[in-house]
């Protein structure tokens, strides 16, 4: 299983007040708090811790099939600058990052070791609706498949059904802002 997740940084900076009193609390883990307030650009630290959890959350889901709201039920670790892991209880999901001065882009996968494809994009399209579109359009040529669409299951993770049958194939698709990706294994 894949997860991912991508942060427009101007986007966030816009969006989000993570300074505000007691936002990190909400979000983070008094150890991921430690990070964020010890790091050299405290900014790109909050967005991503944030985006290793969205990865590791989406390939949770895949997993037990049961959505949560509890950000700090995820608790993450650095490895390094661009790798690390998210622990969920008992699972860990290991992460791989892109950093840049535009955005991050965080890849979580069960095997650390699983070869995958992945790209990110730039789309100026700031509506919601039509970006997710042109996402799922852009993910789905790449495939090379006849007659295949993207579904959602019952609790809203992404599919790919050809005909009728539903394909067993791990993919994640993320946008934020002016930035899109996706990943598969």
């Amino acid at each position: 299983m894949i997860g991912n997740d991508i942060v427009d940084l101007k986007q966030a900076a816009k969006d989000s007040n993570w300074k505000r009193p007691r936002f990190l609390d909400k979000i983070f883990t008094p150890r991921e708090q430690q990070l964020i307030w010890s790091a050299k650009d405290q900014d790109q630290m909050v967005w991503l811790l944030w985006s290793m959890k969205e990865a590791a959350y989406k390939v949770n889901v895949q997993q037990f099939g049961t959505r949560f709201f509890n950000p700090k039920r995820l608790e993450c670790t650095l490895l390094s600058n661009l790798k690390g892991e998210v622990i969920i209880e008992d699972n860990r999901y290991f992460i791989e990052s892109i950093i840049t001065e535009d955005f991050i882009y965080s890849i979580a996968l069960l095997d650390s070791g699983k070869s995958y494809k992945s790209e990110w994009f730039l789309d100026h399209n700031q509506d919601y609706s039509v970006q997710s579109k042109c996402l799922k359009r852009r993910f789905l040529k790449t495939l090379n498949l006849n007659e295949v669409t993207i579904i959602k299951n019952n609790i809203g993770v992404p599919k790919l059904q050809q005909n009728s049958d539903i394909l067993d194939v791990s993919f994640s698709l993320t946008h934020h802002g002016d930035f899109s990706g996706y990943a598969i294994l």
